[in-house]
């Protein structure tokens, strides 16, 4: 009774099937980094190879292996890889490979770990006329499972598809414990630490790679809670991340400023990212895994790529069809990780104080004019490539969520506004533009760019104009409400005119539900684009009203 691992990464499939009591035959692995990693912490000495060109009689004997599991690289696959546009026919062969192999060897039970988009991916290319029909027959079923039911601290959906006993598998979740980002927190913080998941005691000089960083910028804290609470198409985020319940999917790649970083207040109240450890432990890696990388970046996508050992560990007592009332817990099982011959390159980690390219992009939804839906008005800069010139703009951006659409802030709308609503003649109207022509030709163009590429840090930043342009809005907005000329029905039907599709209809009711804060918003951003690149718009004084 054995297993092989393919395309094996640190060892998440390996540890959970070790501490089953599986023995690992053999596992497959491209990447010197993770290959390291896991020779290291199971004393093994596999050499890497590209699994795509692995020939099927230099596996072990079929009459060896009665379990076929891995991970195949789900980049091409990951809605987090070019917003979903990764090669599928690319990640495709990786997933042939796999079913080759398990075709070859003909094992009792398989199973093949990915993203959940893989899920309909499979369902799809297993059919008649698919890339993968030949080998529909080596599947039993493809489910779709969320890891902290199975006690992991993190909430992960994950494809499982093959052949085994899947009902059991499901049972298993009723009597699992249920555990949270703040266990591991919490556990990690101690003197003396015990391992939230498996009960392995290490005291705090013991533990490696527990280095924290420095806290969050002020800016960086607005831009990453910008991110996650009001971001255009994608649903809201906790900001910071909560103890109280699992946490989000620990990502392979996790900077200071991003929607995916899990960034938590801590208990000296800094707001932070994980440190490696409790990423790993997270992942529900023991506290006495070591993590073997050349750079602190390497480590972190060695764990955000790895498949979650607990998850593992119950599939592989699953296929040795242990019943709930026989099942093992993890703090229960045989910790297969052996002590270390030696201890990783500890890194320092990625902290602020970075310079960026001239090229580097900035937006941000305006506060007060960001309605969700993909409905914002946003402050961006962008690059002059022959020049190196930056401009910066106010976008609008309305429709829905699958159909973004764009309208240009510029003189004819702004004129065509005023004049349908006829703002021009009421008082305090022309002072209030005035006084943003004056606020925006005191904007350093240059040291705005050199603010966000970290050059010079004494001039404006683009954070301190969007406060600025915040401002200027909830002043004309609340001119536009205290008018009782302006009615809600004149500015809706301003809106139904400028923004209606071919249909005659507007794409998006929020664009009628806040009429006043749309006008405001067209009103501004024209304002602020024509001023800024130099076209002053004509502004007549006010008449008696």
């Amino acid at each position: 009774m054995a297993a092989i691992d393919l395309y094996s990464g640190i060892g998440g499939w390996t540890l959970g099937f070790k501490m089953a009591g599986i023995p690992v035959l053999s596992s497959y692995e491209w990447w010197k980094d993770a290959n390291d990693t896991h020779n290291k912490n199971f004393g093994t000495a596999n050499k890497e190879i590209d699994i795509r060109k692995l020939k099927l009689d230099s596996l072990p004997s079929p009459s060896e292996i009665d379990f076929v599991v891995g991970s195949p690289p789900c980049t091409q696959f990951s809605f987090a890889n070019r917003g979903g546009n990764g090669d599928i026919a690319d990640g495709l062969i990786d997933i042939y490979k796999f079913l080759e192999v398990v075709d070859y060897l003909k094992p009792k039970y398989w199973a093949m770990e990915n993203v959940p988009r893989v899920a309909s991916i499979l369902e799809k290319e297993i059919q008649e006329g698919g890339s993968l029909n030949k080998f529909k027959a080596l599947f039993t079923d493809i489910r779709v499972y969320d890891s902290s039911n199975f006690g992991i601290p993190q909430k992960r959906k994950r494809m499982i598809a093959g052949r085994l006993p899947f009902d059991l598998l499901d049972s298993y979740q009723a009597v699992t414990p249920k555990l949270t980002l703040g266990d591991v927190l919490e556990a990690l913080n101690k003197d003396n630490i015990v391992d939230p998941i498996y009960g392995t005691k290490l005291t705090k000089q013991e533990l490696t790679d527990h280095i924290k960083e420095a806290p969050l910028s002020e800016e960086e804290t607005r831009l990453n809670s910008n991110a996650k609470s009001y971001h255009p198409v994608y649903n809201v985020m906790s900001f910071p991340d909560k103890w109280d319940r699992p946490s989000r999917t620990i990502t392979a790649l996790c900077t200071r400023v991003s929607r995916e970083s899990i960034v938590i207040r801590d208990h000296h109240g800094n707001l932070r990212r994980l440190t490696v450890r409790e990423r790993g432990c997270v992942q529900s890696f023991p506290i006495n895994f070591q993590f073997h990388s050349n750079s602190y970046g390497g480590k972190l996508k060695m764990i955000g790529n790895a498949i979650p050992p607990i998850l593992t560990f119950y599939i592989a007592q699953s296929m040795l069809e242990r019943k709930v009332k026989d099942l093992i817990l993890p703090n229960q099982a045989i910790n297969p990780v052996v002590v270390p011959d030696e201890f990783p390159i500890i890194h320092e980690p990625d902290n602020k104080g970075a310079n960026y390219p001239w090229s580097r992009s900035f937006w941000m939804a305006i506060p007060g004019l960001r309605f969700g839906s993909g409905v914002r008005f946003e402050l961006r800069n962008k690059l002059n490539k022959v020049d190196k010139s930056i401009e910066w703009n106010i976008n609008f951006y309305f429709g829905n969520s699958k159909n973004i659409k764009q309208k240009k802030l510029d003189n004819y709308l702004f004129d065509s506004i005023i004049n349908d609503l006829k703002l021009i003649y009421f008082s305090g109207f022309y002072e209030l533009f005035e006084d943003l022509e004056e606020f925006i030709k005191s904007i350093d163009i240059i040291g705005l760019q050199k603010n966000w590429t970290n050059i010079d840090r004494s001039k404006d930043s683009p954070i301190d104009l969007i406060e600025g342009l915040a401002k200027y809005s909830v002043r004309l907005e609340n001119f536009l409400r205290e008018n009782s000329n302006i009615q809600h029905d004149k500015l809706s039907n301003v809106i139904m005119n400028v923004l209606k599709n071919g249909e005659g209809k507007i794409d998006n009711k929020k664009l009628l539900d806040e009429p006043f804060k749309i006008i405001t918003g067209m009103l501004i951003g024209s304002y602020f684009n024509e001023t800024l690149k130099g076209s002053k718009i004509q502004l007549e004084l006010p008449l008696a009203v």
